[in-house]
Order: C-alpha cells, then structure tokens, then sequence
C-alpha cells in the first residue's frame, strides 16, 4: 500500500546544466535568478574569478593551498585524453581575501603540468598563485570549456571550508592548442559573500 510519505518527491537541493555557461531549460533559468547578482556573474562568467572577487571585496585575494600532489591515473581519463599511468597534478585551494580572512571560493584541480609551458608550471606547482593570474602573466591564449556548472550542496572539503549548504558550482577545461591543460572544479557560497568591511 502507497502512503503520502512514499509518493512524496525528493526535495530539490538545486540544479545543474551541462555544456554551456548559462542555462537554457526554463527550471535552470528560474534557479539561476535566485541567486544574488554577484553569484549569477560568477557562476556564469568564462573568465578569471580570482581578480573579479578581489575587485568584489575590495581587498587582495590569496591562494591557500589545502592539498597538491603529484598522482598517477589509474583509468584512463576522458576529460584531461589521458590514458591510464599518465602523472597528473591535484591540487586543492581555498581563495581568501588576504586582509580580512574571509573564505571565498573552494576550488579543486587536476592539472597536466607537462603540456604547460616551464614558467606557468613552475609559478603553479610552487603554490600560492592563481592559476587564471598564472595564465594571465605568461600570456597563454585558453579557452575555458564549461563541463558543468549550477547550484548544488556544498562538497565535503568545500563544506569543511565555507559551510554545509547550497554552493554555486563550476566544472571546466582549460584548453590551450587543441589539449586539456586542466580540470578545474569552483564552489562558493550561493547565498552570497560576507560584507566587505
């Protein structure tokens, strides 16, 4: 027998789009415009966050390096055309206004520093530097290739960082001369920034 509690729909936690940076389906349009205009901007730009939240909170930003390493892929991986035994970069950050503290963006990274050229590489495997900053400075001509992008709960590391709750997320390519220079996957806030003081 069928009870109100069984036919109940799960409760939505938020939407997600594939392949492009805005939505086109009207129910990821309609999440979309609940949003704060600053998250809207962010969540669907195709440029460098870190120098619009800088410009945002009225304050440098720095990169807090939670996590990098270097890993070996086990599988073969479809997004970076790498196959199986291929080294690649992992590398997780927490963006931060550097005068205040404030957490801003949790980021994650999988990065094949050998299709970068030597200074990009270097500035990124040594640390506290954006990667879009790091691109910017060597001057490299990318593209960046939304994979996917909407509003989601907050990972368990970006949790950790910035809270339980609704996150506005970024997954994309970084793509240079026909290759995947990297995955780069952002979370921030949803319900917005704190107050620049």
């Amino acid at each position: 027998m069928l009870t109100a509690t069984m036919c109940r729909r799960p409760r939505s936690v938020g939407v997600e789009w594939q392949g492009s940076w805005s939505p086109r389906r009207p129910v990821e349009q309609a999440s979309l415009a609940r949003l704060p205009v600053v998250q809207r901007l962010l969540l669907t730009t195709d440029g460098t966050v870190t120098a619009a939240l800088a410009a945002l909170m009225c304050e440098p930003v720095e990169v807090r390096i939670l996590d990098q390493r270097t890993a070996v892929l086990a599988d073969d991986d479809e997004e970076l055309v790498l196959e199986a035994g291929a080294t690649v970069v992992d590398r997780t950050v927490l963006l931060c206004g550097a005068q205040t503290g404030t957490p801003l963006l949790y980021g994650a990274s999988r990065i094949v520093s050998r299709r970068l050229p030597r200074v990009a590489r270097d500035a990124l495997i040594d640390g506290g530097n954006a990667i879009g900053l790091v691109l910017r400075a060597c001057e490299l001509e990318t593209f960046r290739a939304p994979l996917r992008v909407g509003v989601q709960l907050a990972s368990e590391g970006a949790a950790l960082h910035l809270g339980a709750g609704l996150m506005c997320r970024r997954r994309y390519a970084i793509n240079a001369g026909g290759q995947a220079l990297m995955i780069v996957d952002e979370q921030f806030p949803a319900d917005g920034f704190a107050t620049p003081r």
